[in-house]
């Protein structure tokens, strides 16, 4: 049976750029949440956030944990008991190390639900895992020749009612089958926050590696995405979807006319949410493109109504980069996209300025051989900030809040194929205008500091913080090794695509201190990966930053993708993977921040990256028996 299912989903989201990177060329662990600079900025659009009920208690001691034993794998029950024995019985080391969750880490009270896994020393072969709540009549036990468990949904939902704001202690003890003293391993823990979260999460996931596949390969690219909560990633929007065929370019550059006819769309790159989350708007394969498309079941693939020939001409130039929208900037008469604009004729140094583009723009079609650049400039699209040597215009994020009005951008040196290349860059603030260009001006403090690279800085729902990625500004200005082996030997990838040095921190957005954040290090097992060196990094924000309980805190979440998990595809190329990590900001204090949480309903083998956080109204196909 096949049934549609309506989501809310998405924001800004890109590959950097997606297809852009398939041109015919080639805080320390166990120590929960750390805390960083506090934020100044309006916190208007807080709420109380989620669908699940207010917390209650219970009447005495909470029963949501079983008062038996669950029995998993093929595990004997009778004999597992036996052999355990007693809660912390045998000996007090050497025994399993606990990889989720990782200690300290915060969820939602709507969140999917926890799975618990860990990696054993060799003879272990029988495992009892342990939950323990404070207020929890019995302690969960789980008896399991598995080296995974995941909670059901029905306890979830009750802890997660019941048991906010506590820790929950979790121990994994492990044995031999066959009998012998158990041994326990280090101790974890996960707190459940007194908010829920909201709005889906939506990623790119291409077939081939992880910059979207081998040279040639086209059609490759794919988004999905899941609501808060789901167990299932399903597909959200292929190239093929997309109905409306888009104008591509005569001999010169920048030149769009309609007498070309147009082609369809191939690729999905750079994606991005509408503020009503009724369009998606992408960057299509080489020379980069803007579209923009209905994501809603009825009109799914068609453009929006509202979009005139001049919109569509303007928007559809070479060189369109990473794109942002603004609920501000949303409404008839004032469909405005921002984006990157390059002005170079060489993709490897697009030289782009900051440039709005107005959809509803009526000019005509252009004439055979006209340029849109050119023709459209002042009508259609014109610069925010103009091309400036040394401080080129990639990866913008614009204002949510009502009365706010600025856009926060990268700066950089070298734009290759819509992205960072090799060479500086630093955040930077600039208020919008579609009447003048406006003056930019540096992210005071560590967002601008020349010791480091800073970019794809992403603005918080209430604009009060931004999540960006920061690496050596030595690392920036130095290109580094391709691992695909599909390109050419001896071939190199530009200083801050694919970085694996890159680690995320969240600065306010006034700017001074930037904290780094504690889900940059992943759990210390033995033979795991430690950052920097494994690419965190594209930090995106859920839409709402929920207030919540009792303790005046305001709680923002965050998606990334990293490569802590170590595998590689057929290609070489590292596989990377989505987490969840928590901001929380106290009425009077730093900011803490908190391990990651993996997102295990994600396919493991495939490259899951670049994932936005909001509000859509996607359809997604679900294929059930």
């Amino acid at each position: 049976m096949t049934r549609a299912r309506s989501l809310a989903v998405l924001g800004s989201l890109c590959l950097a750029l997606g297809c852009a990177g398939v041109k015919p060329n080639a805080t320390g662990p166990g120590t929960g949440a750390s805390t960083g600079n506090g934020g100044s900025g309006n916190t208007t659009g807080t709420g109380t956030g989620g669908t699940n009920p207010p917390p209650s208690t219970c009447n005495g001691s909470c029963a949501d944990f079983s008062s038996t034993p669950v029995v998993d794998g093929s595990a004997n029950g009778g004999s597992a008991a036996t052999i355990f024995g007693a809660a912390g019985s045998g000996n007090s080391s050497g025994g399993p190390c606990i990889f989720e969750p990782q200690i300290g880490t915060l969820f939602p009270n709507n969140w999917l639900r926890p799975r618990f896994s860990w990696a054993a020393p060799s003879g272990q072969t029988l495992f009892e895992l342990r939950l323990h709540a404070a207020n929890q009549a019995n302690d969960l036990v789980v008896y399991t020749t598995n080296s995974t468990w995941t909670l059901d949904q029905t306890t979830w939902t009750a802890l997660a009612l019941h048991s906010q704001d506590m820790p929950i202690t979790v121990t994994v003890r492990g044995a031999s089958a066959n009998g012998g003293t158990p041994s326990a391993g280090a101790a974890s823990s996960f707190t459940i926050a007194p908010v829920a979260a909201q709005g889906t999460l939506v990623y790119w996931s291409p077939s081939g590696s992880t910059n979207g596949g081998t040279t040639g390969i086209i059609g490759a690219t794919l988004l999905s995405g899941f609501s808060v909560g789901d167990d299932q990633t399903n597909p959200v929007l292929v190239p093929s979807d997309v109905k409306t065929t888009w104008e591509t370019p005569d001999q010169g550059w920048n030149v769009r006319n309609a007498s070309e006819g147009g082609a369809a769309v191939s690729c999905i790159g750079c994606h991005t949410s509408t503020p009503d989350g009724s369009f998606i708007g992408f960057n299509d394969n080489y020379p980069w493109g803007g579209v923009i498309t209905s994501d809603e079941m009825a009109t799914l693939g068609t453009p929006p109504p509202f979009m005139n020939a001049g919109g569509k001409a303007a928007f559809s130039q070479p060189w369109v980069g990473i794109q942002t929208y603004s609920a501000n900037h949303w409404a008839n008469s004032d469909h405005i996209v921002v984006a990157p604009l390059g002005t170079s004729g060489n993709d490897t140094d697009q030289q782009p300025g900051l440039a709005w583009f107005d959809l509803e723009s009526t000019t005509a079609p252009l004439p055979a051989g006209q340029s849109s650049f050119n023709t459209l400039k002042g009508t259609a699209w014109n610069w925010i900030v103009p091309p400036m040597s040394g401080a080129f215009a990639a990866a913008p994020s614009w204002s949510h809040v009502q009365g706010n009005d600025f856009i926060v951008y990268t700066a950089t040196s070298n734009v290759k194929s819509g992205r960072m290349g090799t060479g500086t860059a630093h955040l930077y603030k600039v208020n919008y205008s579609k009447t003048t260009a406006e003056t930019p001006a540096p992210i005071p403090g560590d967002g601008s500091a020349i010791a480091n690279a800073q970019y794809y800085g992403t603005l918080s729902s209430d604009d009060a913080f931004i999540v960006y990625d920061q690496i050596s500004a030595n690392t920036a200005a130095a290109e580094h090794t391709d691992m695909n082996s599909s390109d050419a030997a001896g071939s190199t990838w530009s200083g801050m695509y694919m970085q694996p040095a890159a680690e995320l921190f969240v600065i306010p957005t006034a700017g001074g201190t930037a904290t780094r954040l504690a889900a940059n290090d992943p759990p210390q097992c033995p033979g795991q990966l430690t950052s920097p060196g494994i690419n965190n990094t594209w930090g995106k924000w859920s839409p709402l930053a929920s207030s919540g309980g009792s303790n005046g805190n305001t709680y923002h979440w965050i998606i990334f993708s990293s490569w802590r998990q170590g595998m590689k595809d057929a290609s070489g190329d590292p596989i990377a993977q989505l987490f969840m990590t928590a901001i929380v900001q106290p009425e009077v204090g730093p900011i803490q921040t908190y391990p990651a949480v993996y997102l295990w309903n994600q396919p493991a083998n495939v490259s899951n990256f670049t994932p936005a956080w909001d509000y859509f109204k996607v359809t997604i196909i679900i294929d059930q028996p």
